[in-house]
């Protein structure tokens, strides 16, 4: 299967869309993105998807919207213009001489704008294409380029009259008027932690004391302080998440003073910080002197990219098999871990 869709609901409502789309009678799986409101459908084939969603229209009563995808590829621009010549090089047939738009979505942090790449693509489909006699109309256009740009990965589609989005204009309106959920859903960083929770509950018996590196926005603190009886969150950022357990040091990891800021044994160090992999890493490991012995790291490193992920790891395990003090416990790609993600669960000997 392959990323066929990307469908849309109300912040809040994502676990209700996701089960109704799953109730659809298509071979299919529905899988979160790191993004609220937003899930990504996978399937054969998106025309087949588009086709089970408006027969089911009147039943789906939490999707908003429904953006076919057709090619798959990384969020850059020479990627995005190779993914764009196949599929108008496959329908050139039928666009001789038809106007167009570019449009393109973009979430995620980056150093462009939509409509850099907007521009970028309208250029290159009039001068990659011009003997197909193609005009850029931005109202009146006969075929639609759309972009969905998701961080490191983009989805190109090309939008037709008979192959479009599908929007319900009513479940807008209904969901509009309903009241935000007073617990928001999980995030993709509290889903990582809901997950080893889940997968590994060892972790997390008796804890007393957890220090949190990197804790802002505070999701990992708030689902690790229903388990422990105080949490020491580490991090200039401002907390969203309030409880009394939860100490906030507003310092940097690198700035805490133990016996000052803490002063008690830990019992686990968890860091999901934004950092190098060797910086993060060496961060964790200036806490270890005070994790007792038996306690657990849960560490999650961040590649820059995918293709240096396994280079990553590497440098990590090179560093930690210097330390008798601490041994391996797990390594593991969490459904919610990035592609350019691994988490790694460490035990103090």
């Amino acid at each position: 299967m392959r990323p066929v869709a990307l469908i849309t609901t109300k912040p809040g409502f994502e676990p209700e869309l996701k089960k109704e789309i799953e109730s659809l009678k298509i071979k299919k799986k529905v899988v979160w993105t790191p993004f609220r409101g937003l899930l990504k459908v996978l399937s054969y084939d998106p025309n087949k998807f588009l086709r089970e969603v408006e027969y089911n229209k009147e039943e789906l009563k939490f999707l908003f919207r429904v953006i076919p995808l057709e090619k798959e590829c990384e969020t850059n621009i020479e990627s995005i213009k190779r993914a764009v010549f196949s599929l108008i090089e496959k329908k050139k047939d039928k666009i001789i001489g038809k106007s167009f738009v570019v449009r393109c979505n973009r979430r995620g942090s980056h150093s462009f704008k939509s409509e850099d790449i907007e521009r970028e693509i309208g250029k290159y489909i009039l001068d990659k294409f011009n003997n197909l006699n193609l005009k850029v109309n931005l109202k009146n256009w006969d075929f639609k380029v759309n972009i969905e740009i998701l961080q490191d990965e983009s989805y190109v589609s090309v939008f037709t009259e008979s192959f479009k989005d599908i929007s319900i204009h009513k479940n807008i309106q209904n969901l509009e008027k309903l009241k935000k959920y007073e617990a928001r859903p999980l995030n993709r960083s509290e889903r990582k932690m809901q997950e080893l929770i889940e997968k590994f509950p060892e972790l997390f018996i008796d804890l007393n004391c957890v220090v949190d590196i990197g804790a802002s926005p505070g999701g990992w603190a708030k689902l690790l302080s229903k388990l422990a009886k105080k949490v020491y969150a580490i991090d200039t950022g401002e907390l969203k998440v309030k409880n009394d357990n939860i100490i906030h040091i507003k310092k940097r990891a690198e700035s805490v003073n133990f016996k000052e800021d803490i002063n008690e044994d830990i019992d686990l160090i968890t860091n999901d910080t934004n950092l190098y992999p060797i910086e993060s890493i060496l961060l964790t490991l200036r806490f270890v002197n005070y994790l007792k012995s038996g306690g657990y790291i849960i560490h999650t490193v961040k590649a820059e990219d995918y293709s240096k992920k396994k280079s990553s790891l590497s440098e990590i395990l090179e560093i930690l098999n210097r330390r008798s003090d601490i041994h391996i416990y797990k390594i593991i790609n969490l459904k919610a871990n990035t592609k350019n993600e691994l988490t790694l669960i460490l035990k103090k000997v």
